[in-house]
């Protein structure tokens, strides 16, 4: 009977193990999800997918959790992948859900919910 328990135990979980992680509604977010016009980047760093709100001195880096780890895969929707060695930035509207408390001075971590209205801004080559 426990053998049987545990394979019932088991064919539940092995879906949930490969299921692409969630946004809103993870269990992770501390706060309500909001949205900011911004610039998404790519680059040397940790958390490497950073969002730049327009308008602020602010920085959020977009994670898989509340640590600015690159371990896991941050959390953003496929539309924004449109990186590549000639995009300097995509600009956009980002949902984005807390990972951590808004802190001066301290990048919030947070996940992508969803990014509309998106523009890629191509690095210029102008070279005197």
């Amino acid at each position: 009977m426990g053998l049987k328990m545990l394979g019932a135990i088991l064919l539940l979980a092995l879906p949930a193990l490969g299921a692409t992680p969630t946004c809103k509604g993870n269990p992770k977010v501390v706060g309500a999800c909001f949205v900011v016009h911004g610039r998404a980047t790519f680059g040397n760093g940790t958390p490497a997918l950073r969002i730049w709100p327009v308008g602020t001195k602010r920085m959020l880096g977009v994670t898989a959790e509340p640590i600015a780890d690159d371990t896991e895969d941050p959390i953003f929707p496929k539309s924004m992948m449109r990186f590549g060695a000639d995009v300097e930035g995509i600009f956009g509207d980002f949902e984005v859900c807390p990972f951590t408390p808004e802190h001066k001075g301290t990048m919030r971590m947070v996940c992508v919910e969803s990014a509309t209205n998106l523009v890629v801004k191509r690095a210029s080559c102008n070279k005197q």
